[in-house]
């Protein structure tokens, strides 16, 4: 009886399993690499939303600042015209 059909259907098989582990291995090194870049991406994220609050905070400090100018103006513009 001619076993060559056995053999041929073993090797592929084997290939198949070697195939399926490669293709594991790569799928978790794939699923760290998303994990990793998610983390970098939320970290970005977090370094964009205190970039704008602190972009806020400038622009309300720079108008505060305008305010107080605009009334030490105003002050000095009545303090000479009572003159």
């Amino acid at each position: 009886m001619d076993l060559k059909w056995l053999e041929e259907l073993e090797t592929k098989i084997h290939d198949a399993s070697e195939e399926i582990r490669r293709l594991r291995q790569e799928n978790r090194e794939l699923e760290q690499r998303v994990a990793q870049l998610e983390g970098e991406l939320e970290a970005g994220v977090d370094d964009d939303g205190a970039w704008q609050d602190e972009r806020q905070e400038i622009r309300r400090r720079v108008a505060k600042l305008a305010e107080d100018l605009e009334e030490l103006l105003e002050q000095d513009d009545d303090a000479g015209s009572d003159d």
